[in-house]
């Protein structure tokens, strides 16, 4: 469901995760789409673990999604579902959130507003999902983070996707790369502050938190207060790739070099504030 990808192992305290790039699809899942895996691609992020390569190599390692996010969204809490799109009774609390209402919830229902799947899934069949996908990656990431935490007094993860380019507001100024800290709540000001100084040094322009704040993994994994730092980076899918196909283009070599420096810096930056929630 997942692999965990060796990096440079433990010398810096950084984890990577790209929950939205799986592009091995299941029998069964294909049996029950509405839709082509060529119609989902703007659903998923792409070969975000591609570009994100570069980066690997210097961090602890890279948690990567092999499902697609229309098997399930390893970024949303297990309660934003909406009983209505489910075959049975739900079992566990839900939540009808916007993301929800938009059809981007536990399990998608739509993209570019058409069905994802043929008819309701069963509740069984989601819950199967959770037990076997969204809940060990989760458990990897905590185990991960926790192993780094232990060694070195605090780590930082980057949670990274992508992002359409007409995702960007209009009428606003141009964004390359959003570097999302839930408004401070998962990453210290020191954490964010010097992420967006190290994307801006290498020439692209960044937000912070707009359009894109963090989701459930940065939610769950960061807790600056104890020394556990958590960045959602969103990479213009332009930048790396072409969107009418999604096939990677000469410029994820840039996109990977700032990558790799992000946690180079952001490895050292956390090394110097053992056991402290690196406050600036």
């Amino acid at each position: 469901m997942f692999e965990l990808r060796p990096g440079a192992g433990m010398r810096l305290p950084v984890l990577l995760s790209s929950p939205h790039s799986g592009r091995c699809y299941p029998r069964s899942l294909m049996e029950s789409l509405a839709l082509s895996p060529a119609q989902l691609q703007p659903l998923d992020d792409g070969p975000v673990d591609l570009v994100l390569a570069p980066a690997a190599e210097r961090a602890a390692g890279m948690l990567v999604a092999l499902l697609p996010r229309a098997w399930i969204d390893l970024n949303r809490s297990p309660a934003e579902l909406d009983p209505k799109e489910v075959d049975g009774r739900v079992p566990w609390p839900t939540e009808i959130t916007a993301r929800v209402r938009a059809g981007l919830g536990l399990v998608p229902s739509r993209v570019g507003g058409n069905r994802v799947h043929r008819g309701l899934l069963r509740a069984s069949d989601i819950a199967q999902r959770l037990a076997t996908a969204h809940r060990p990656y989760h458990q990897e990431l905590a185990s991960q983070l926790e192993r780094l935490r232990a060694r070195h007094g605090a780590a930082v993860l980057l949670d990274c996707h992508s992002m359409p380019r007409a995702s960007v507001p209009a009428g606003g100024p141009p964004v390359d790369i959003v570097v999302g800290d839930r408004h401070g709540a998962s990453a210290s000001h020191a954490v964010t502050e010097l992420a967006l100084s190290v994307l801006r040094r290498h020439g692209f322009r960044v937000a912070t938190n707009r359009p894109f704040a963090g989701g459930h993994i940065t939610g769950t994994c960061g807790r600056p207060e104890q020394g556990l730092h958590a960045l959602q980076i969103e990479l213009r899918r332009d930048l790396f790739l072409h969107e009418r196909d999604y096939r990677l283009h000469g410029g994820m070599a840039a996109v990977g070099a700032a990558l790799a420096d992000l946690v180079t810096t952001l490895g050292e930056l956390a090394m110097r504030l053992p056991g402290r929630s690196a406050a600036a």
